[in-house]
């Protein structure tokens, strides 16, 4: 494998699409379609070429009742709206692999093909983890005992995901996943509910609740949930290369316990993200949200006169934002040995 120096191609120009890019595009894609679990929950707002690289959201608050009768003849006080705004910059994320022509001519891989599937399971999880880490990063939080992080030592319990679901239900959060009702011998209806994504492990607890609930134990589950308690859908979100991604965890930055997962004594803190409808959105750029980006043998010019390099990459413009925190929730716990 050739090392590319990255100063040599800031400046370069994309080829024009043919229908090799055309096609890894579309393995790229699809490969990292896999790995999102977070914002997929998220409002969608693109901002267009040329509009600049800066997007600004605003939200009205609720105006007070007006409970007191009018005065005859008397016009009340009227009130003024509050507004709110919500700002996110673009940035732009991304990688490539190089290869040389004689590796290419000599190996008997298709490495090319490999390549889209590599770049697309590393885009996948890396826009995953951002879109994690901004959601995550709310201010509205259930801890599984004590009112800090740092106190966590329990697992997940059954009052832990009714306070949740009291707290979202109290602050008026939309769910985004319908319910459904069914007479049919051993399926059981279900109510409209909010996506919470988590790992693994916080899964392997929720299995021994009461009111738990398996997707093939009911009808109407979405795509990868995996199961539901009362108003809340689980889906579940690895990190099986400890790559640092899939769900959220914070090791090592809770309560003092070896009952429960640790590192030297410390229990790891997890975390179950819950969505509210228009809690969070993410903003793409129109024109290049997530691209391909293939550089054959050839094209580079006088940075590479034989022709000797040849890459593939990807490259995602966005940004994230909570667009209110009272419509998300985390719930921070421990998990079983």
């Amino acid at each position: 494998m050739a090392t590319v120096v990255s100063t040599n191609l800031t400046t370069s120009l994309s080829p024009s699409p043919d229908a090799t890019q055309s096609f890894y595009h579309k393995e790229l894609l699809e490969r990292a379609k896999y790995a999102e679990h977070y914002g997929r929950w998220a409002d969608k707002a693109p901002l267009g070429t040329k509009q600049g690289k800066t997007i600004i959201m605003r939200r009205y608050a609720h105006l007070a009742m007006a409970l007191s009768p009018l005065t005859e003849g008397v016009p009340p006080a009227g009130k003024t709206p509050t507004l709110e705004d919500f700002q996110a910059t673009l940035k732009q994320y991304g990688d490539f692999i190089a290869l040389s022509d004689f590796t290419d001519f000599t190996g008997i891989d298709d490495y090319q093909r490999h390549w889209a599937g590599l770049l697309g399971e590393q885009s996948g999880y890396t826009i995953n983890a951002l879109d994690r880490d901004a959601s995550t990063a709310g201010t509205n939080v259930v801890y599984s005992n004590g009112a800090a992080r740092n106190a966590v030592a329990s697992i997940i319990d059954e009052n832990d995901l009714d306070r949740a679901i009291r707290t979202l239900a109290n602050n008026g959060a939309m769910k985004i996943l319908g319910g459904s009702q069914s007479t049919a011998e051993g399926i059981a209806p279900t109510m409209a509910a909010h996506p919470c994504v988590t790992l693994p492990d916080v899964m392997f607890d929720l299995q021994n609740l009461n009111n738990f609930k398996w997707a093939s134990e009911y009808r109407g589950a979405a795509e990868g949930e995996l199961a539901r308690y009362k108003q809340l859908a689980f889906f579940e979100s690895a990190d099986p290369s400890s790559l640092g991604a899939g769900g959220k965890k914070f090791s090592a930055a809770g309560g003092s316990s070896t009952a429960v997962k640790n590192t030297a004594g410390t229990v790891d803190v997890y975390t179950i993200m819950i969505f509210g409808k228009h809690g969070f959105t993410r903003v793409p750029m129109d024109a290049a949200s997530m691209k391909l980006i293939r550089k054959a043998l050839g094209t580079a010019g006088t940075s590479d006169p034989l022709d000797q390099v040849q890459t593939m990459g990807w490259k995602n413009t966005s940004a994230r934002l909570i667009t209110n925190q009272n419509w998300l929730l985390r719930i921070e716990c421990g998990a079983s040995l």
